[in-house]
């Protein structure tokens, strides 16, 4: 009798706990909605969204859309998703929302051909610290005595004549690598559009041209950059200038968001040396 008695109350306390896990799972869904009421504004766009139980009113410009959402969370994320019906979490034109630890609400356009735009939303007193330039520098060696490059990566987007570029080079979103693999210099040239490729050059190079290109970085005074990372939280197309020497020496050079604007060095001269390769013509 007694071991029965005890057997029941062992059930009823793993009911209670369970109901409880439910119940605080359930007030701190309710409490992560709360925190998510009112006014937004994107980082990128002048879009906004005002949150009020589980709606949202989306605003860009005249154009507006009410969406009902749902938080789920997922690998200690957190997202607002579809609440709509249908197979997919996605909203009409956006993905869903991540509620970032910082506080921000990031989502992305839906777009089938192209690049899509990136909304980053904060409070509107926040406005202004997204848009101040950190910088991240870190201190490095202003000098590489090195002449021997392992590997070589720039990339940036050229929108238009950006960074003072020529109208013979394509809009797009510009790879260019060099690495040494079993003794031979491979180099990669890609030129990107939104979603094909504008140019594409994949071929060996001598060593001759790679000590070229390292001559050129030490003549250009690049090295004096090295460690440089400036950054917003604006979302736009970066440049990066990554160099490994066969020293152990290393060169990086980073912007990223509205730091990005403005180049620290001259991009022209190291494209015109790509240019030395029988680079093919866009697509």
């Amino acid at each position: 009798m007694e071991k029965g008695v005890g057997k029941h109350m062992g059930y009823i306390a793993l009911l209670l706990a369970v109901l409880m896990l439910i119940t605080l799972g359930c007030a701190n869904g309710a409490g992560k909605v709360q925190e998510l009421q009112g006014h937004w504004v994107d980082v990128n766009s002048k879009a906004t969204l005002d949150i009020s139980g589980n709606q949202f009113t989306f605003t860009h410009g005249e154009w507006q859309a009410n969406c009902n959402f749902k938080l789920k969370t997922e690998d200690d994320m957190t997202y607002m998703i579809n609440a709509d019906g249908g197979n997919t979490e996605y909203f009409d034109f956006m993905t869903y929302i991540r509620v970032n630890e910082d506080g921000s609400l990031e989502a992305s356009d839906m777009v089938l051909d192209g690049e899509s735009h990136h909304y980053r939303f904060v409070r509107a007193d926040k406005l202004d610290q997204e848009m101040a330039i950190q910088d991240l520098s870190k201190d490095a060696p202003k000098t590489i005595q090195s002449k021997e490059i392992n590997t070589f990566s720039l990339s940036f987007k050229n929108e238009g004549g950006s960074y003072g570029l020529a109208p013979k080079w394509p809009n797009g979103s510009y790879s260019w690598e060099i690495s040494l693999r079993d003794g031979q210099y491979n180099m990669r040239f890609r030129v990107m559009g939104p979603s094909y490729v504008v140019m594409n050059f994949d071929e060996n190079v001598s060593p001759e041209y790679v000590a070229g290109l390292a001559n050129l970085l030490a003549e250009q005074g690049i090295s004096q950059y090295n460690g440089y990372h400036m950054k917003n939280n604006v979302h736009r197309h970066g440049y990066s200038l990554y160099v490994t020497y066969a020293s152990k020496e290393k060169l990086r050079i980073l912007a990223e968001g509205d730091a990005a604007a403005k180049c620290v060095f001259d991009i022209v001269p190291l494209l015109n040396y790509a240019a030395k390769q029988p680079l093919p013509d866009p697509y």
